[in-house]
């Protein structure tokens, strides 16, 4: 290889990590977001309830130089799950219980987490909750163990759209009957659900000051 060359290359290379660091990090894993269809029937004779104190959503956020992270309380949910086979499903988040985990509440935290639950996100006195309901599952369902994703119609804000979610594991403890879902790393993009503050689907000339659109989520939810 040639010095104009070598020179090329490391321009390339620089220039990369330059629009990378600029643009913001992208979350992993990216689901897209359709149209909501019907969600399946929950049968009452054969519900469990999800532990709401074991069950959380872990979230990330990205902007130029930087991220943000934390935890989203599960407040409600049942599962359609009898003899171990799934039928349907849904479970409730809570937004006005959003945990900021990289910041220290007297260092910004509290201010994160206010700004995050404000209007300008995701105004949670408005919609406190967020709501991810089962579809698509087959009517005699499907063997929860054998679990590869979760499709479901998920409700934030005034939005609801159709994603699918790949699953890590499903662990259904021999002793109690209880059953561990565990979801992979997925990339939700908040302005399919009119999420808008900073994003550049929505506004120009916002510089470096934009929030990516990306928000990576993970799960683990527990039934009782």
């Amino acid at each position: 290889m040639n010095k104009i060359q070598k020179v090329s290359l490391f321009g390339l290379f620089s220039l990369s990590l330059a629009i990378a660091a600029c643009s913001g990090q992208k979350g992993q894993n990216a689901v897209s977001a359709s149209d909501s269809v019907a969600a399946n029937t929950i049968s009452a004779g054969q519900v469990i309830a999800v532990d709401s104190s074991a069950s959380y959503l872990s979230w990330k956020g990205f902007k130029p130089g930087g991220q943000h992270y934390g935890k989203l309380p599960v407040s409600a949910g049942e599962l359609d799950l009898k003899d171990g086979v799934l039928r349907a499903g849904s479970v409730s988040i809570q937004m006005n219980g959003i945990i900021v985990e990289d910041l220290k509440p007297e260092d910004g935290g509290n201010k994160l987490k206010l700004h995050l639950e404000s209007e300008d996100f995701f105004d949670a006195a408005k919609y406190p909750e967020a709501r991810f309901e089962l579809t698509n599952l087959p009517a005699e369902g499907i063997k929860a163990t054998e679990l590869t994703e979760l499709q479901g119609n998920l409700t934030l804000k005034d939005v609801t759209k159709n994603i699918t979610i790949p699953v890590a594991s499903v662990v259904a403890d021999p002793t109690t009957g209880a059953y561990t879902i565990t979801s992979k790393t997925f990339t939700i993009n908040r302005a399919d659900w009119n999420v808008k503050y900073g994003s550049k689907s929505f506004f120009t000339g916002l510089g470096d000051k934009f929030i990516n659109d990306d928000i990576e989520l993970s799960f683990v939810l527990k039934t009782k």
